[in-house]
């Protein structure tokens, strides 16, 4: 007889040290972070979307906004960008540019207020380049028109040297959100205008297939921070230096598979997705009924206004790129706690471990907390240094995207899904009842597989050793 009766005991940690969470696969609904967590509160109850896509949307708006202000200093000494990564997983219907035009609509408000005024500079710089132009043509037509009457040309010489100093330069444009283009206009733009971008897509086939992603050394080398040099047969080189640069795709899941069986093993080898925050929610479409007509928009006007202040610090990167970020540290409980986390995971990247198969992806994480930790600490204009609860929040929320990257990129052994297919079957089928048959199993299994010998017996062993099941007779 086979009988189920306990949930699944956490798995084992790593002695001597603070536990990580568990990898229970839920998202923290709870985080003391009051700005934000309405917001995504709010949003959750208007749209009616996943909490993940909701989260993650606000959390590279929040990153476009404030990358190209601060930096954070680990625990360890090491200063990194706040630049983040994030793919969303889901399909049509989840109201994915809903939750996006709710969150980033405050970047695109004042961007397209900024584009007018650059338009207006744009044609005066035209007309002062055509005046510039005419200028030039007639002094190097006079200096033409002297030597080839071998007579001095001092005057001009001086005038033509003048005027090239005092060429009108092309006025800069503020443009943080890219959402079609090719790595090409991506590093000019942060090299001629704002050197701090975001990489958005909420229909992310886009950026998927086309070519925005290609330099994958490139988007590594800035995620980190590292200066690149881009190489142009057409235009000049150029080094793009602290440039800052966040990626958010939210795609449909045929579109990343289709990327991963033509690109997948090229990116994850690169470690293009080990930075990545990924996530692949639960659906809620089904279960998105209107409890009132109420659509209350009072803690989004809240967030768009934060997002607004850190957007006005942005526009003074025009003037001065180079500009010194400001540097955002952890107070010492949250040092405390992010180094015991990282040798938590270190840990866990031993054979067997939780990250056994996944140490590309575990040397990632705890910087992407400490990036996470200090957008929190920013956007919510904490004082002092990151505190102990919200490097907590940070851990909890990144330990979530870490057992989302495990589910798509390490799939787990079959005797594992058989394991958990069988604990599904054996929740429904023994409903009113202690015990159900092992020949039972057999005979009527869902799905099928469990019906083959050869694995359900693994499977009840699986379920035997973590305490979801006991009793193996027929």
């Amino acid at each position: 007889m086979s009988q189920f009766f306990n949930q699944p005991i956490p798995w084992p940690q790593p002695q001597n040290y603070p536990p990580l969470p568990g990898r229970e696969g839920f998202f923290p609904n709870y985080m003391p972070l009051p700005l934000l967590s309405a917001a995504v509160d709010e949003a959750q109850n208007n749209i009616k979307a996943p909490r993940p896509l909701i989260f993650s949307t606000a959390l590279a708006a929040i990153a476009v906004a404030i990358q190209g202000l601060f930096d954070v200093r680990k625990p360890n000494g090491q200063r990194v960008p706040l630049s983040l990564m994030l793919l969303t997983i889901a399909n049509s219907g989840e109201r994915k540019s809903t939750v996006e035009n709710v969150f980033l609509g405050a970047i695109r408000t004042v961007q397209k207020q900024q584009n007018l005024i650059y338009q207006a500079a744009l044609n005066e710089w035209k007309t002062e380049l055509h005046i510039w132009e005419t200028k030039k043509k007639a002094i190097l037509k006079s200096i033409h028109k002297k030597a080839i009457q071998e007579e001095p040309s001092d005057d001009e010489d001086r005038r033509f040297k003048a005027l090239e100093s005092a060429k009108p330069t092309k006025p800069k444009q503020f443009k943080l959100l890219y959402e079609d283009a090719t790595s090409e206009a991506l590093f000019r733009g942060l090299h001629q205008d704002l050197p701090t971008a975001g990489l958005i897509s909420s229909e992310g086939g886009g950026i998927l297939n086309g070519r925005a992603l290609n330099d994958l050394s490139k988007q590594n080398a800035l995620w980190s921070g590292d200066s690149i040099t881009v190489d142009r047969v057409s235009i000049e080189s150029y080094v793009l230096a602290d440039a800052r640069l966040t990626v958010s795709i939210m795609a449909q899941e045929s579109a990343f598979q289709n990327y991963m069986e033509q690109r997948g093993e090229q990116s994850r080898g690169s470690g293009l997705w080990a930075r990545f925050l990924v996530c692949q929610p639960l659906s809620t479409q089904g279960s998105r009924t209107i409890e009132n007509g109420t659509w209350s928009s009072e803690h989004g006007d809240k967030f768009a206004a934060r997002l607004s202040e850190l957007l006005q610090l942005n526009q003074a990167l025009m003037k001065d790129s180079g500009r010194a970020k400001g540097v955002i540290n952890f107070s010492p409980e949250a040092s405390e706690r992010w180094l015991n986390v990282f040798n938590a995971i270190e840990v866990e990247i031993r054979p067997n471990g939780r990250f056994a198969e996944a140490g590309d992806h575990a040397s990632k994480l705890a910087d992407n907390i400490a990036r996470v930790a200090a957008l929190f600490h920013c956007f919510e204009g904490f004082e002092g240094d990151i505190s102990l609860d919200t490097v907590n929040s940070a851990i909890n929320l990144c330990a979530y995207y870490s057992d989302e990257f495990i589910k798509l990129f390490i799939p787990p052994p079959q005797e594992e899904t058989d394991a958990n297919d069988l604990y599904y079957y054996l929740q429904n089928a023994m409903i009113g009842c202690m015990n159900i048959p092992k020949n039972h199993i057999l005979k009527f299994g869902r799905p099928p597989h469990l019906r083959e010998k050869s694995r359900l017996n693994p499977a009840l062993e699986i379920l035997c050793q973590q305490g979801r099941a006991s009793g193996l007779s027929g």
